[in-house]
């Protein structure tokens, strides 16, 4: 594998790119090379990329360095043809599409489905329930041995079965057994996935298991002759391995990435897997020249890197290569300390309050949009919303996790619950939501007497009657429209729930609207159990703010953007670490508390979680182009988190006073900030000209096709119903017409002989055909028989044999007023000079007037694209009648249906 270190802002993306060019330029087409990235956004931006650099390439002859020799140009040439359908994707991606191409070999549906993490999670979750059950039986191999208090544990292995294939039990009988009944559990969640349904995980795992057949590496092999990766660092060991086995088999593997960048430790990313591809491949020269950043912050980012690897806090030095600016912008420095004897959380008031200053300052240059605060923690965004709002300063907050646990879904959750059953804790939480309105000490009255329901009559019988009609109209309505009555109803004294909550948490509801309505559930309890399942999702992030402003978000959140101006807020907060209900080592073994090895795989843990906290500050300092903010916290000159990594750097809160116009290092003393009167109420928007304009339906959908028009002409009755509906047209079950023209269709696109039997068990084991017993596919083919004979008769007669070029099943799509027509011509063909346009009908009447908008754009598209004039033709194959359309009358065809 060759491998490349490329720190941040040294142009990684333009590397891949020339290396595109330059495997073009050696022959290798773009539909042999696959292009993989970690996110779907920068394979998308990869694609653009490329295909900028084709036309660079192509108007040019040249794009940054490359230099294209005049012989290779119809290599790039077919290379732009290609680019919509070159393999350029994620990871996840590059791993389906594989599968997918060798599925039948490894015992897979080819039309495998995929379901999302959470799903998986609740797949297992249910087989893990149905083995606790089955093995309290004692005739069951694990009675005694599966216990309930093994949940958490077991869930915890399951989530991160990307970092190994296997898990070993480290030495302890409680590891052994839990190891055990998790391979028992993981087993029937295996069995339960089948073949046609895999997680993101399964697809790891299936696609290294590809690596192992010879017969599908093979034809890997034959499809591809590069692969391209980029940000390597945050591949786990899993998807390493794949990636290592492909090199193994002779598939050129080139690998760009940064570990100092290596921050997804939480996606089961593990830096170790590119430390041994530098250990084992082939080094290319670093990327060592820096397109973003100014001069002053080169210098602070390389002494930060120098300092750190030679430290070892985070990476060595050999993964930390100084890098030189090209920018000429001098750029500036800001770090500053806040210190003081009170709590961390005064501390940090003042400190927001400085930043918030600063920035308020700086926006005098700098529009605030083009400025962004970085957080380690989304519990700092609150004194940073805060001092901006003291000070009138514009921000916006991005995004935050735990979108399913926001208060006004879970408001929603429980009043849903509590509509179905109310007791418990959702009667609670309903209680006290807006829907209830009570306080704690009125909840825990209720709660506590022995009929809720009858306490709540009594002593709020507003509320209680508000219940009764949730649950009245709950009850009686689908999911979707459920919500929408929680949501809207104005039941809460005259008013609805939305009215209750501020601009964001409105955007949530209206984004779980949205949601339902697309993927509706079957009843309510599916809802809630979705719903429930989902609020364990902690990576779902609620609906980001709209407006301009300072960009509040995390550091993880930042990765791959970049601001003239960025501030890191809260470098004194600690390296926060959560207990795991069982730790695992690097190779897969696995330790429970109070077992041996346990205090040692809890200790390896932290150590990479704290390298992983060195290479996050790492990433934060590299987002800003221009300026950089620092701020930290320090409690009794006790430095702690990243302000003691900056300390032992020499930007601590000791470091000597500096305040020029590139570098400003500056220490704080405390001090209280006055209370803030209320906010000074904002202006009235400004009504947009377009708010009152009303958009009048278009005649037609954007996207549609002439049989869709034709079917609605057949419904308001200007035409009898149609016994053969078009084969584009939706996904009904098929009838026997559609069935026969189907397999007629399909016959003649392809050629075939009515009486090669081998060419009829093809068309009976067509999907159209699965609906129809025995006796009736016998019928249906032997009517497709007798109809395809007709074609073979007209053949050298009526319709043109041989032919010079011949076109089936030409798709079209064709803009004509405010729709864009789509549809599939059935055959365009050139004899001598001619082109003939015909289309195959099985219908029982000759009725050529119903087809004549259809052909009608057939032939204008013809005309458009191809620039020949075809003669129409309409071939009645029950009737071997060919009928010939007058181009006058395709025009007025055209002309009566397209509007305007």
């Amino acid at each position: 594998m060759k491998i490349r270190v490329a720190s941040a802002g040294t142009g990684k993306t333009a590397s891949l790119v020339l290396r595109y060019l330059a495997l073009l330029a050696s022959g290798i087409p773009l539909r042999r090379i696959a292009g993989v990235t970690f996110t779907r956004k920068a394979a998308d931006e990869l694609r653009v990329r490329v295909g900028e650099a084709l036309e660079d390439v192509l108007s040019t002859g040249c794009h940054l360095d490359f230099v294209c020799d005049p012989v290779s140009r119809p290599r790039f040439e077919e290379a732009r043809r290609e680019l919509s359908g070159a393999t350029l994707t994620t990871i996840h991606g590059f791993m389906i599409e594989c599968l997918r191409r060798t599925a039948p070999l490894l015992s897979l549906d080819p039309d495998f489905s995929l379901i999302g993490d959470w799903e998986a999670r609740a797949f297992f979750e249910e087989e893990w329930r149905s083995l606790l059950y089955l093995s309290s039986d004692p005739a069951h191999p694990l009675f005694g041995q599966a216990k309930p208090e093994m949940g958490d544990a077991l869930l915890h292995l399951f989530a991160k079965r990307s970092l190994a294939l296997s898990y070993t039990p480290s030495p302890g009988e409680e590891n052994a057994v839990l190891v055990k009944v998790y391979q028992a559990v993981f087993a029937n969640y295996s069995r339960r996935l089948g073949s046609s349904l895999l997680s993101p995980s399964e697809v790891e795992r299936r696609a290294l298991e590809l690596t192992a057949n010879p017969l599908a590496l093979g034809r890997l092999l034959d499809r591809y002759r590069a692969v391209l990766v980029d940000e390597f660092q945050d591949v786990n060991p899993v998807q390493g391995e794949f990636f290592r086995a492909l090199e193994s088999a002779g598939l050129p593997i080139e690998a760009v990435g940064d570990p100092k960048q290596s921050i997804y430790a939480f996606r089961d990313a593990d830096v170790e897997v590119f430390r041994r591809a530098l250990a084992e491949g082939e080094v290319l020269p670093p990327l060592a020249t820096t397109y973003r950043h100014s001069r002053i912050l080169v210098r602070f980012l390389n002494r930060l890197t120098e300092k750190l690897a030679a430290l070892g806090l985070g990476f060595g030095p050999e993964e930390a290569p100084p890098v030189e600016g090209v920018r000429e912008v001098q750029g500036r420095l800001e770090v500053h300390w806040v210190e003081g004897e009170v709590t961390l959380d005064e501390l940090r008031t003042f400190e927001a309050q400085i930043l918030a200053e600063r920035l308020r300052a700086l926006s005098e240059r700098v529009d605030p949009s083009e400025m962004a605060v970085l957080v380690r923690s989304r519990n700092s965004f609150a004194f940073l919303e805060e001092a901006f709002g003291r000070l009138g300063l514009p921000y916006v907050l991005l995004q935050g996790r735990g979108y399913y646990e926001r208060l006004e879904v879970r408001d929603l959750y429980h009043a849903l619950r509590v509509a179905l059953d109310p007791r418990g804790l959702s009667l609670a939480a309903w209680l006290r939501s807006p829907f209830g309105g009570l306080g704690l000490s009125e909840v825990e009255q209720i709660l506590r007497s022995d009929d809720p329901l009858a306490l709540l009559q009594a002593e709020f019988p507003e509320v209680y009657a508000r219940l009764r009609l949730i649950q009245q109209t709950v009850s009686q309505s689908k999911p979707l429209e459920a919500l929408k009555f929680l949501v809207r109803a104005p039941i809460i004294g005259g008013r609805a729930y939305l009215d209750h909550l501020q601009a964001r948490s409105r955007e949530n509801v209206d984004a779980l609207l949205f949601q339902v309505a697309a993927r509706p559930p079957s009843g309510l309890e599916v809802l809630l159990e979705r719903l429930q399942l989902l609020s364990h999702q902690a990576e779902a992030g609620d609906v980001p703010q709209s407006g301009e402003g300072v960009q509040l978000l995390t550091v993880h959140a930042a990765k791959g953007l970049e601001w003239p101006v960025v501030a890191v807020f809260d470098l004194g907060r600690r390296n926060p670490h959560l207990s795991q209900p069982a730790y695992l080592g690097p190779d897969g073994t696995v330790a429970l508390p109070e077992t041996p090895f346990f205090d040692e795989l809890r200790a390896q843990a932290k150590a990479r979680e704290e390298a992983e906290s060195y290479r996050l500050l790492y990433v934060a300092a590299s987002r800003a182009k221009d300026v950089l903010l620092l701020t930290g916290s320090v409690k009794a000159g006790n430095p702690e988190g990243w302000a003691e990594v900056l300390a032992k750097v020499g930007f601590g809160p000791e470091a000597r006073f500096f305040d020029r116009s590139d570098y400003v290092q500056r220490s704080w003393n405390y001090r209280p900030l006055p209370p803030s009167g209320p906010p000074a109420p904002r202006p009235a928007p400004v009504a947009p000209p377009w708010l009152e304009r009303v958009f009048e339906p278009l005649p037609l959908p954007p996207l549609f096709s002439p049989s869709a028009l034709k079917r609605q002409a057949d419904l308001r009755g200007e035409h009898e119903p149609l016994p053969l509906p078009d084969l584009e047209e939706g996904e009904e079950v098929p009838g026997r017409s559609r069935a026969l023209g189907t397999v007629v269709h399909t016959a003649i696109a392809q050629g075939w002989d009515p009486d090669y039997p081998a060419h009829l068990a093809t068309l009976e084991a067509q999907e159209v055909m699965f609906p129809f017993d025995p006796a009736e596919r016998e019928s249906i083919l032997a009517e497709a028989r007798e109809l395809l004979r007709v074609y073979q008769a007209l053949l050298g007669k009526e319709l043109p044999w041989p032919r010079d070029e011949d076109y089936p099943e030409l798709p079209l799509a064709l803009p004509g007023g405010s729709t864009v027509w789509q549809g599939v011509m059935d055959r365009l063909y050139r004899v001598g000079e001619e082109w003939y346009l015909e289309d195959y009908k099985t219908d029982h009447e000759v009725l050529p007037e119903r087809y004549y908008f259809q052909l009608a754009l057939y032939r204008q598209a013809v005309r458009e694209v191809w620039r020949v004039d075809p003669r129409v033709r309409l071939v009645f194959l029950r009737c071997a009648q060919v009928v010939e359309l007058e181009p006058g009358v395709l025009e007025r065809a055209l002309l009566q249906n397209i509007p305007g």
